[in-house]
């Protein structure tokens, strides 16, 4: 989402992480809301689509917090009043968050072919 009201197409605008990671949860929240037992069914195509994304979302997501982790390091200058040993711990709680979240994209892109394979053999327009 790189377009604020009234500043359409704008070469290099961009919002925010605070308002990106607000409202990356706030679709999140509404994905896992929609997809609950008492959610409006959806296809089998359209999880599988949901699978897919997903797992690309969750790519992002992996670099988002490495690249986080970039920034809190020891070795920046800016944070220099701030203790080492505690600047290193959070260094290394969102390297370790970086690399569980890339793996459960791994993990989740595994299983999209079963999951391709349960919605060709139910039918992709099985609504479930």
């Amino acid at each position: 989402m790189n377009a604020v009201r009234g500043q359409e197409n704008l070469p290099g605008l961009t919002l925010p992480p605070t308002v990106v990671a607000g409202h990356l949860r706030t679709c999140a929240e509404e994905l896992a809301a929609s997809l609950r037992g008492d959610g409006q069914a959806a296809t089998l195509g359209e999880l599988s689509e949901v699978i897919t994304q997903l797992v690309a979302g969750q790519h992002a997501l992996a670099h988002a917090i490495a690249g986080l982790a970039g920034r809190v390091d020891v070795r920046n200058a800016a944070l220099a009043a701030a203790s080492a040993e505690d600047v290193e711990v959070v260094t290394e709680v969102l390297q370790s968050a970086a690399c569980a979240v890339g793996c459960s994209a791994e993990e989740l892109a595994d299983a999209e072919p079963f999951f391709e394979s349960v919605s060709d053999s139910a039918g992709p327009d099985t609504r479930i």
